[in-house]
């Protein structure tokens, strides 16, 4: 990157608005003083994930539909509404578009979504995805039959959740150095790619990110947006201002910055401003969930109907069939497609 570019980004790291002390940042500063009193007493509400897989059943044909236990354990996102006085102190990272999953690793791999619905079982070389001895949690975007790695909540039993983000980033780093798990075969049906994150500290590497495109070959999957981690932050199960989404059209106004790829400066049709915009997707997320919850009841309604359809998924999973197949994962995806937001929660 020469000096024109890397000058252009020096206007990210002064606060343009002193006087702006969002709520946003009061509760940043809060949370990350609770986390680090927690790792000072060394204990963890959410501690406790490696011992809950280790008791399941090992047979992937045991496993439910549903498992509650996983639902609402994904870390989502809040608008970054603001350009953080301490970016240096942030990671900045592409987010692909798909469907936000666990991928819990321990005998056989599977994959459930934010709400804790089996999405995947198949084999992986993910350490616990080829014997029971040891547990991975990995927190993922899937798409189109490959999973795209965002974070670490458990590796090869280890837990990770009670860590900075700046440690579980380098441990992922490393093992992925170590292994090449993009690569398929018979113990690996499905390739797991680590997205690349930018440390926000480093100019360069900062201007790097906002400049690339596409971030993936033939830019499949394309870029949803771009998620902001703080370095100092524990994994929080749920929403967390310690970690902010911007779509890539937001940037220059959020961040006071110009000086990025002009694919991301594409707005939407009458888009006017980031606020407005946020506002306007928020309600219409609302209420396509609660049009979604409305449908559901009224197919509950019919109970012989209902009834029906569960004893068939309960067959087909006695049967095998719900294990992991390439050629059916898209088609899961699109059932899903409609009640999901893509990879982030803003």
């Amino acid at each position: 990157m020469d000096d024109f570019f890397v000058h252009k980004y020096r206007e990210l790291y002064k606060n343009r608005t002193p006087g702006r002390e969002g709520c946003q940042r009061e509760r940043r500063r809060k949370l990350l003083e609770e986390q680090k009193h927690q790792r000072q007493q060394t204990t963890d509400e959410n501690r406790g994930i490696t011992k809950f897989v280790q008791k399941q059943p090992r047979d992937a044909k045991q496993a439910a539909v549903f498992d509650r236990f996983y639902a609402n354990k994904i870390q989502l996102s809040e608008w970054l509404k603001e350009k953080p006085e301490d970016l240096d102190n942030w990671y900045i990272v592409p987010c692909p578009k798909g469907k936000r999953c666990l991928v819990v690793a321990s005998d056989k791999t599977r994959s459930y979504t934010k709400a804790g619905k089996l999405l995947h079982s198949f084999h992986s070389s993910l350490e616990g995805g080829r014997s029971g001895r040891y547990v991975t949690v990995l927190d993922c975007i899937f798409y189109r039959s490959e999973y795209f790695v965002l974070d670490c909540l458990v590796y090869r039993n280890q837990e990770f959740i009670n860590c900075e983000t700046s440690f579980r980033f380098f441990w992922l780093t490393s093992k992925f150095l170590e292994y090449d798990y993009t690569v398929i075969h018979r113990d690996n049906h499905l390739p797991f790619h680590l997205i690349p994150r930018y440390d926000c500290a480093d100019e360069a590497c900062l201007a790097s990110a906002l400049e690339t495109h596409p971030h993936w070959p033939e830019n499949t999957p394309v870029l949803d947006g771009f998620l902001f981690y703080h370095k100092e932050a524990s994994y929080t199960y749920g929403t967390t201002p310690l970690v902010g989404w911007l779509f890539s059209f937001m940037i220059p106004e959020v961040l006071g910055v110009e000086a990025i790829h002009p694919e991301y400066k594409k707005t939407p049709p009458n888009y006017t401003n980031a606020s407005a915009f946020m506002k306007a997707f928020d309600k219409k997320q609302k209420k396509k969930r609660y049009s979604t919850r409305r449908k559901k009841n009224t197919m509950d309604v019919d109970e012989g109907s209902s009834t029906s359809a569960i004893m068939e998924q309960q067959k087909q999973l006695e049967l095998g069939e719900l294990d992991m197949d390439c050629e059916h994962a898209e088609d899961q995806e699109e059932d899903e497609e409609e009640i999901e937001e893509n990879s982030h929660n803003a």
